[in-house]
């Protein structure tokens, strides 16, 4: 029996609940609705949201739940 995407994305996300908010970011959602999503009250997120969602939680594995520094450096960064 295979699991559906959307809820093997609800276990990961419970499984990482305290980076919900850099998850969030990432994923281009709000926090709020990804909680709701996580609790089951939204039934039909829509393969993209849930793509995004799998890219994060992903992100959020490979960079060790920190935000990425990257952008940081680029926005600090001036042309001579």
């Amino acid at each position: 029996m295979s699991i559906k995407l959307d809820e093997a994305i609800r276990e990961r996300l419970a499984a990482q609940k305290g980076d919900w908010s850099g998850i969030a970011l990432r994923a281009g959602v709000s926090h709020s609705w990804m909680s709701k999503f996580a609790n089951g009250h939204i039934h039909n997120p829509g393969i993209r949201t849930l793509e995004k969602l799998d890219a994060a939680l992903d992100g959020a594995r490979s960079i060790g739940f920190e935000p990425q520094q990257e952008s940081a450096v680029a926005v600090g960064e001036h042309a001579n």
